[in-house]
């Protein structure tokens, strides 16, 4: 009787439930990363697509109103032809009492770039195409080093930058992190020849246009005063996405979110971030 099952272990167990779950001819809703490789990601792909069935990943962000709002404007090339496009979010939200935790383990795609790099990759590509070519670097900073050594000789990724260059010519960049201290939340900035958008912090957009005057745009979370549910913009965004995919499901047609082929991109360019930055190719000064 189960329509729809929602897979929201693990990146390592993902395979396994999904596999389960297309025999069973479910829908399936994954959490991200996609997969724990490149390899099984492809296979998931490929077999869903195959038994031609509703599947797709937990990539929320693209459902927040002011996400909404910016894919809106982008799409009517409002900004003109784009220059960049820059995303920042760095938060203090590492969970060391959890050390068992598959976070903690780089073998498991723990760590900050798949665990929060991937919801920004799929990010900066809904807004602004595919991904051609990149760069990048990641770093194992600690936060609470001396209550937890055990944990930080793991050596995950607490931090990591991406500079890329879309097949539309522009340029992009990514950083972020979980150990800043403080939490910055979603920034983004979207240059264009005509004009530039600006998100702070998740909730403030604005517009400038090219004599640099600014206009409020922003687009009120209506589910933020909700208990639970308006705990922050991560959770408001989940429940508009589930309602869309509720919809869509229903309907069989018009859905935005993140589907399988999605995810497999993120994890071409998860792997390909992964081993551009094991390359540490910096041009000596």
């Amino acid at each position: 009787e189960v329509d729809i099952v929602c897979i929201e272990t693990p990146p390592s167990t993902h395979k396994f439930f999904v596999m389960e779950a297309i025999k069973k001819n479910m829908g399936i809703i994954c959490e991200k990363p996609l997969a724990l490789n490149l390899r099984e990601a492809k296979l998931m792909t490929k077999t869903v697509k195959k038994k031609k069935l509703f599947a797709c990943v937990n990539h929320q962000l693209r459902f927040y109103p002011n996400i909404v709002k910016m894919k809106q404007l982008l799409d009517k090339k409002y900004l003109g032809k784009i220059n960049y496009i820059s995303i920042n979010h760095h938060t203090d939200m590492i969970d060391e009492k959890n050390d068992d935790s598959w976070w903690f383990n780089g073998k498991l795609a723990g760590g900050q770039l798949y665990a929060l790099g991937s919801h920004l990759i799929d990010l900066i590509q809904f807004l602004n195409g595919k991904i051609r070519r990149l760069t990048s670097y990641q770093g194992n900073f600690t936060k609470m080093k001396k209550f937890k050594k055990m944990i930080w000789k793991k050596k995950i990724d607490t931090y990591f930058a991406m500079i890329c260059e879309f097949s539309n010519g522009s340029l992009g960049t990514i950083n972020t992190s979980c150990i800043t201290n403080v939490d910055n939340g979603l920034n983004i900035i979207v240059s264009g020849e005509k004009r530039t958008l600006k998100l702070v912090n998740f909730e403030n957009l604005f517009l400038y246009d090219s004599n640099g005057l600014k206009k409020n745009i922003s687009v009120i979370d209506k589910l933020k005063p909700r208990k639970v549910i308006g705990l922050n913009p991560w959770r408001t965004s989940l429940v508009y996405y589930l309602k869309h995919i509720n919809l869509a499901f229903k309907t069989k047609k018009n859905f935005f979110g993140a589907s399988f082929e999605d995810g497999l991109e993120t994890q071409k360019i998860l792997k390909n971030v992964f081993i551009s930055s094991k390359e540490k190719k910096f041009k000596k000064i």
